[in-house]
């Protein structure tokens, strides 16, 4: 049983319990996740999700940007996973801070909405559908891990559409 900590404090979950997994063979790397948002009963699906997969281990699940990255300086997570829900001021700011430290794939409802696309300017890494498949969730993680980026269609789209009439959103933050 997965329990959540008070708003605002952060868990460290163990990487051994990934380790005592079987690993598929020796050049197995287990991928460490940070999660980030505002909403624990959200944290607690996503590390469940997350955990299930003998390939990733949560590092933490914490509330805020500042938590996260001083959880993402000391775990070494490989990639941190946003809730852009969350109630920080703009994912941008977010991004920023966030992806100076590893990869950030931002969960959405709205993929090509403007704080997602300020997001991507000020450094994720890579944008998901919050109704996307689990094992969707699970290979962007990966993608990510493993130095690649992900965008969807309706991101993608606008993001050329802003190139070909010269508009760009700022980032403030």
């Amino acid at each position: 049983m997965l329990t959540e900590p008070p708003r605002g404090r952060c868990t460290i979950h163990s990487i051994e319990r990934a380790r005592r997994r079987r690993s598929p063979g020796p050049a197995f790397h287990t991928i460490r996740v940070l999660v980030v948002g505002g909403h624990a009963l959200t944290r607690a699906g996503l590390m469940r999700l997350l955990e299930d997969d003998a390939g990733l281990a949560v590092v933490g699940s914490v509330a805020g940007r500042d938590e996260g990255a001083a959880l993402a300086r000391s775990s070494d997570a490989d990639v941190v996973l946003v809730d852009v829900s969350c109630p920080e001021p703009e994912p941008a700011v977010s991004a920023r801070v966030l992806g100076r430290l590893a990869p950030v794939l931002l969960l959405t409802e709205c993929e090509a909405d403007d704080r997602v696309l300020a997001a991507l300017r000020a450094g994720a890494t890579g944008v998901l559908a919050k109704d996307c498949h689990p094992a969707e969730l699970t290979s962007a993680v990966r993608t990510l891990a493993d130095g690649g980026a992900l965008l969807p269609p309706h991101t993608t789209r606008r993001l050329i559409a802003e190139l070909v009439n010269g508009s760009s959103t700022t980032v403030t933050g």
